[in-house]
């Protein structure tokens, strides 16, 4: 009982403060059960710690009454993907991804990157995903693709944003980061950046 009185009173107050929802949407159980801290377009409070057996459950039945809904799907992803169900959460990351879920492209390309779960490895895949991100405005893919670049992670793809578009998602970034730590990271990718072969 404490627990849903809680989520409700974060709700409220999220409500108050958080993103706006489209008009239309409402805050499913979805969304208050999987939501992403970090995903720009959650309607509810972030979780970190999701309850699978829940959150599937509820993403399940949202998706089904929505099945065109980006966030519900990325939603679904994510918690089918921590659940190590990577066959059935891959479909519905890309969904989402492709519909314009920045957070999913970000994510997708990550999970790929890192090859988890024993996904194969796809460096030209992660650079269309994260250049996507980047000019989204995405802060993780502003500081992620062009240290990438930088170190050559994506040489042989089709390196889709030039110097001068690089360049400009370090400086958003800048101008997005959280705090002292955030922009330390910001100015490591900087200097790093300016050094390569690919700022020249």
């Amino acid at each position: 009982m404490m627990r849903y009185l809680s989520l409700i009173t974060a709700l409220f107050a999220f409500a108050l403060s958080g993103p706006a929802a489209a008009e239309g949407d409402f805050i499913t159980e979805c969304d208050a059960l999987v939501s992403h801290p970090e995903d720009p377009d959650r309607i509810a409070p972030g979780v970190g710690d999701v309850l699978l057996l829940a959150g599937r459950a509820a993403c399940e039945a949202a998706v089904a009454e929505d099945p065109e809904n980006r966030r519900l799907r990325y939603q679904l992803g994510r918690v089918l993907f921590y659940s190590a169900d990577t066959s059935e959460s891959m479909p519905h990351l890309e969904f989402a991804a492709e519909a314009g879920s920045k957070q999913a492209q970000f994510v997708l390309g990550y999970i790929i990157d890192e090859a988890l779960q024993g996904l194969k490895r796809d460096a030209c895949k992660v650079e269309d995903l994260w250049v996507r991100s980047a000019r989204q405005g995405r802060f993780a893919a502003r500081v992620s693709y062009p240290r990438n670049v930088a170190l050559g992670k994506f040489d042989g793809c089709d390196i889709q944003a030039n110097t001068s578009e690089i360049q400009s998602f370090i400086d958003a970034a800048r101008g997005q980061a959280d705090g002292y730590y955030q922009g330390l990271l910001v100015a490591e990718v900087a200097a790093t950046y300016a050094a390569s072969d690919h700022a020249k």
